[in-house]
């Protein structure tokens, strides 16, 4: 098959193109040179993206055979030159982005692999029922939309066939079809990536709080207290007779203070595996920190053995440093045993992740957009009543170039605090997120962070919970699978859902105000407003259905609007053909109220169905150039409605209203017009209230 717009070409391999450059020359940088040559096994292609694309190390030495790894190498360096369009693609066609490239290249690989488990050794014999076979060992293992993304690569790989010189596809996959109708993949409006339950992540960022505020302070002094020992035996070279002698004072002060003999961690058992374990701790020596712990530099042979005796008389002891730990609020003990240098290191990956976990999701930047935030990133901006606005910069990269575009995004302070937090624990000289394992060696950007989020979750069960009570309540029979996506989806939900969904934000991240929302979806070109808006719409929906199911329940209504939308929820109940109390098909119940979020805001004491034609406030829209909710017009406008879920906070403003009412009323005499005003509006109140506990009710 020929495809339009492309020019017959072949690789040219003689002469100064023998071996081209991989990347073309406008991917390159002076720093970074020119690259990976065509004939090179492994193509790094990591120094000419952003940092945290750290799969650009791209092998081909796993694929099948000579020819496959040949073809690869072909298919790669054509994505990165010639903008093909795929078999009657919808879509424009554009050249890869080379953040793209290992996965692109790992599909290739997979299909290969594939094919030849069914006999088929090259593209060219595959036939549709080969790839279709493909597709059916995928689905036992991965997703729709895994697939349609594979399915894409495959139809790629045919699109490039006149640039590959080996092997190529003699067949159209799947005759053009999109990739997502092959894999079967349904687009649904809404977000597919799970949103965290309340009950997961209110511990989870509980921890992590306490880990950025409060343990961080022991982290940080153990840290101070080792560096000291290892400043203090720097050029120091014990002799045999010395060594042994530091090693017993050490014991002996250890004698005098009652305390046992520093002990190997339980991770490193498998050093000594014929050592007993009591109540969790080996009982064997810690040579290495005790030699650190007596200003030694050998803890081999005869120190070894001393220790050992020392520790059969003293006992062992977990940790070994001198830090104190600070109290676990739940329970007024220290949060966690003693350190040493082994558990000190981890700790500070499990404060890393606790950073991210503050920064992502109190901020929603994507996994990438946290990883490639700069030192400087933290600044603020005041606002026009006089409060200071926190913020972060970075770039955006989805959708963009390779470089990514600059943005802004508003936070809560506290995640000002977590990068200060990240600027004292981590070194790297650009990245806030980078850091060195080793006084010596290079930083890079942690990897694995699904891996990480993980291993923190069971840390805080160890930590916090018991195996019948883990501290991140389990989702069911399993412990709840975290993602980097969930986190930006569930914070976009609780925005939209704020403040009548399951969460209300000032109560639930302890702040007094619900500033926390303020700014987030307008601010940032990272696309999180369209992800708020989704879930909005969303949210809306919800709380329509809501509306319709307390009335058809039985409940009662009130406000001006009552009539004409409870008229609404009729007509959808005769076609529906629901009974009171019953919904028969919700799918169908949602379509036919959809219509009723485009005129909906929700309200604290009524809600309101707009109508200009009616609506008090657009009387006063040329006072500032719209309408503005006016609080008593409100509660008589003719767009307004009541619910039952408006009852508890209409009897709670008449409740202010009556306490505000004593009191003014025991200060002294009470001006006219304000006795007017609040007897009045207590009048009002209690009305409203009668109409939603009316037995006849507006229904």
């Amino acid at each position: 098959m020929t495809h339009p717009f492309i020019v017959e070409t072949a690789p040219s391999h003689a002469g100064e193109d023998a071996d081209p450059w991989v990347l073309p020359e406008a991917l390159t940088t002076a720093e970074a040179g020119r690259g990976p040559r065509f004939s090179q096994d492994v193509w790094d292609l990591r120094p000419f993206a952003p940092r945290s694309n750290g799969s650009l190390r791209i092998h081909f030495t796993g694929f099948p055979d000579e020819v496959a790894a040949y073809t690869a190498k072909e298919f790669l360096y054509s994505r990165l030159r010639h903008a093909v369009p795929t078999s009657y693609g919808q879509r424009p066609a554009r050249l890869m982005k080379l953040t793209n490239a290992y996965k692109d290249v790992n599909i290739l690989g997979l299909l290969y692999a594939e094919l030849f488990d069914q006999g088929v050794t090259r593209l060219a014999h595959a036939r549709q029922q080969h790839l279709d076979a493909v597709v059916s060992a995928w689905r036992a293992k991965c997703s729709s939309n895994t697939i349609a993304v594979r399915i894409g690569v495959i139809q790629h790989v045919e699109a490039h066939g006149r640039y590959l010189s080996r092997d190529r596809f003699t067949i159209v996959p799947w005759r053009g079809r999109a990739a997502t109708h092959v894999a079967g993949r349904l687009i649904d409006e809404e977000n597919t990536t799970p949103r965290i339950p309340e009950p997961i992540l209110a511990p989870l960022l509980r921890a992590a709080l306490f880990y950025l505020h409060t343990a961080s302070t022991d982290l940080l002094a153990a840290q101070r207290e080792l560096a000291g020992l290892e400043a203090a035996r720097v050029g120091r070279r014990c002799e045999r007779g010395e060594v042994i002698e530091r090693v017993r004072t050490f014991l002996e002060r250890r004698l005098a203070e009652g305390r046992g003999v520093p002990a190997l961690p339980l991770y490193c058992r498998p050093q000594r595996p014929d050592a007993m374990v009591v109540d969790g701790v080996v009982q064997a020596p810690n040579a290495s920190l005790i030699a650190l712990l007596s200003g030694t530099n050998s803890y081999q042979g005869a120190p070894t053995q001393l220790m050992e005796r020392y520790g059969a008389k003293l006992g062992y002891e977990a940790g070994g440093l001198d830090t104190t730990i600070s109290n676990w609020p739940d329970t007024g003990r220290p949060w966690r045993a003693p350190l040493n240098h082994r558990s000190l290191h981890d700790e500070l990956h499990h404060l890393r992740v606790a950073c991210w976990i503050v920064v992502a999701y109190l901020s929603g930047l994507r996994h990438m957009e946290v990883l490639e935030l700069r030192r400087d990133c933290t600044f603020t901006t005041p606002t026009s009543d006089g409060r200071t606005r926190n913020k972060l910069r970075g770039r955006v990269f989805k959708g963009r170039g390779l470089s990514g575009d600059e943005a802004e995004w508003v936070v809560l302070d506290v995640v000002h605090e977590a990068v200060d937090m990240l600027l004292e624990i981590n070194d790297d000289p650009t990245h806030l997120f980078g850091y060195r394992l080793w006084p010596n060696s290079s930083p890079h950007l942690p990897t694995k962070i699904n891996e990480r989020l993980a291993s923190f979750q069971d840390h805080l069960n160890e930590l916090f919970g018991t195996p019948q009570a883990p501290f991140i309540p389990a989702d069911g029979d399993q412990l709840w699978d975290f993602t980097t996506r969930q986190f930006r989806r569930t914070l976009a939900w609780h925005i939209a859902h704020q403040p009548y969904g399951v969460v209300a934000g000032a109560r639930q991240y302890h702040h007094a105000k619900l500033a926390m929302f303020e700014g987030y979806a307008g601010t940032s070109a990272s696309g999180f407003a369209a992800e708020v808006a989704v879930e909005e719409a969303v949210a809306k929906l919800d709380y329509v259905e809501d509306l319709y199911q307390d009335w058809n329940d039985g409940a009662h209504s009130g406000g001006g609007a009552a009539r004409r939308i409870d008229s609404e929820f009729e007509r959808v109940r005769r076609e529906l053909g629901d009974l009171p109390g019953i919904v028969s098909d919700e799918p169908r119940l949602r379509t036919m109220l959809a219509h009723l979020t485009k005129i909906l805001h929700p309200g604290v004491l009524n809600d309101c169905f707009f109508n200009a034609a009616t609506a008090v406030c657009v009387k006063r829209a040329t006072v500032v150039g719209q309408p503005v909710p006016q609080h008593n017009m409100c509660l008589r406008c003719p767009n307004a409605r009541r619910s039952s879920s408006h009852r508890p906070r209409l009897v709670a403003a008449r409740d202010q209203a009556q306490q505000l009412y004593t009191i003014t009323s025991n200060a002294g005499a009470v001006p006219k017009l304000q006795q007017v005003a609040l007897t009045g509006y207590l009048a009002e109140l209690d009305q409203l209230i009668t109409e939603l506990d009316a037995t006849g009710g507006d229904q």
